[in-house]
């Protein structure tokens, strides 16, 4: 069996597992291609916050324990939490176990067709800017006014459905959120060498979704 062949069933168990309301597998990324990515809600009441979560799968004899572990502990810089999952046998041993919560990975044991939670994964803060990447990847967006996440389109062609670009009007009608660009921030990258783009271009996207359209910026825009 190839290791491919595990994802579709740990994606599963995932969804289920940890409440995920979005999954992907082999989500190519600038850096890397994690195996297994899900993400869900963890904000409660009175927040929007998210948990992204990355599982790196292997077979049990696919390379040496501490090499794949170490390669799922490097999922830290895009996501929360991240796990290895091993098809194997018998489960993780005591040495496995205490490697693994040294380096501060999560395990999961893949035995026939389930899953089990060996040992959990604690909480990471990845990297800004790779963590938004890697939700942009699932066709999710941050919300710049109420800070939650949404769903800005569908895959694979139409990234950025469920937006409208810098139209107000336009996301009011059709009830989506809205995609603008912050040219300033584009403007002072480029002049300190941080980003090379063309004068007057900018790759700067921000979104607003579509609850905040509809609640907030409908009646502005009707005040106006």
């Amino acid at each position: 069996m190839k290791e491919s062949d595990l994802y579709p069933r740990v994606e599963q168990w995932m969804k289920k597992h940890f409440r995920c309301f979005a999954t992907a597998t082999n989500t190519g990324l600038a850096y890397s291609r994690p195996d297994v990515t899900g993400v869900r809600d963890i904000g409660g009441d009175l927040s929007g916050e998210v948990e992204s979560i990355i599982i790196e799968v292997k077979r049990g004899d696919s390379q040496p324990f501490a090499t794949a572990s170490g390669q799922a502990l490097g999922y830290r810089v895009y996501a929360n939490r991240v796990y290895l999952a091993e098809a194997r046998p018998k489960s993780f041993n005591a040495d496995e176990i205490q490697i693994a919560s040294h380096l501060g990975i999560g395990l999961i044991w893949i035995k026939g067709r389930g899953c089990t939670e060996v040992l959990s994964s604690p909480s990471y803060t990845p990297i800004t800017r790779l963590n938004r990447l890697l939700l942009e990847k699932l066709t999710l967006g941050h919300c710049q006014l109420c800070g939650s996440v949404f769903r800005i389109g569908e895959e694979p062609k139409k990234k950025f459905s469920n937006l409208t670009r810098e139209k107000i009007d336009k996301a009011i009608e059709l009830e989506r959120g809205v995609m603008f660009w912050n040219r300033e921030v584009a403007d002072r990258k480029r002049r300190l060498g941080i980003r090379e783009t063309k004068e007057g271009y900018t790759q700067e996207r921000r979104f607003i979704c579509p609850d905040c359209v509809s609640n907030v910026l409908s009646q502005l825009h009707g005040d106006a």
